[in-house]
């Protein structure tokens, strides 16, 4: 009796194993991942699987942030005293904020320096041979790189000599995680009810079915996002961005079919 029980046991966990397979994407026929930069400052990746037909049926997207989010620190500015050698001011047109000077990126150190007016001012982020870490990651190896560091652990605020800092995140969303998805980055707001989750949703679901092989022209915002006839209902900025990743993991899953 027992192993009978024990068979039938067999047996349905075999059938919720194939059942659970089944609701996943089937990599058979083609996958590809594209890295890149997205929306000015963040490492955008994409993740595509295909059909026999080559058409689209699942796109992925995920953000993962660069010291423009990363290198800011919480400091607390103290009257009289003098603000430590590697803190960086930066006011820009939201207001004031403090960066560390140092950006370690899997043993490079990077190194700030604030550039345009007050007011208007940003951070630039540079290493030998590296003139800004956010043109660096135009680069689809070099995007890659640095997901890789960042999710080995990596990346982060350092002193002058390449060692950790003890400086704390100073960004409300660096704080939760490293990418957009896991620390609701814009979350879904009476002004922006899609929210970013939302609008990546969006661009994805418009993708399935698609051969992505539309042209910057055929992207145009009319109210929401279009993709040529196809409405997308996303309402974000750099939208251009995120189709032109997509179509660079579509040709890396073309390039690796079996």
């Amino acid at each position: 009796m027992k192993k009978l029980i024990a068979l039938l046991f067999v047996a349905f966990l075999a059938l919720g194993l194939v059942a659970c397979a089944e609701d996943e994407p089937s990599y058979e026929y083609g996958y590809g991942v594209g890295y890149g930069l997205v929306h000015g400052h963040y490492v955008g990746v994409a993740k595509v699987v295909l059909d026999k037909d080559d058409k689209v049926v699942n796109v992925q997207f995920e953000e993962y942030y660069l010291p423009y989010n990363v290198g800011q620190v919480a400091y607390t500015p103290v009257e009289g005293v003098d603000q430590p050698d590697d803190v960086l001011t930066v006011v820009g047109s939201r207001g004031t904020s403090y960066f560390g000077k140092y950006v370690s990126v899997n043993g490079v150190l990077f190194t700030g320096a604030v550039t345009g007016e007050s007011g208007a001012q940003s951070i630039v982020y540079s290493a030998a041979g590296i003139t800004n870490i956010e043109t660096w990651v135009e680069t689809e190896a070099n995007a890659m790189a640095y997901v890789e560091a960042v999710e080995a652990g990596l990346v982060f605020i350092a002193n002058a000599n390449g060692t950790k800092s003890a400086y704390e995140f100073g960004n409300a969303s660096v704080k939760r995680g490293w990418t957009k998805s896991a620390t609701a980055y814009w979350a879904n707001a009476a002004s922006y009810p899609l929210g970013w989750g939302g609008n990546m949703a969006a661009i994805a679901e418009a993708m399935v079915g698609t051969k992505l092989d539309a042209v910057e022209a055929d992207l145009v915002k009319d109210g929401t996002w279009k993709i040529g006839t196809i409405v997308t209902g996303a309402t974000l900025s750099d939208f251009v961005d995120y189709y032109l990743l997509a179509q660079r993991a579509y040709a890396n899953a073309l390039a690796g079919k079996k």
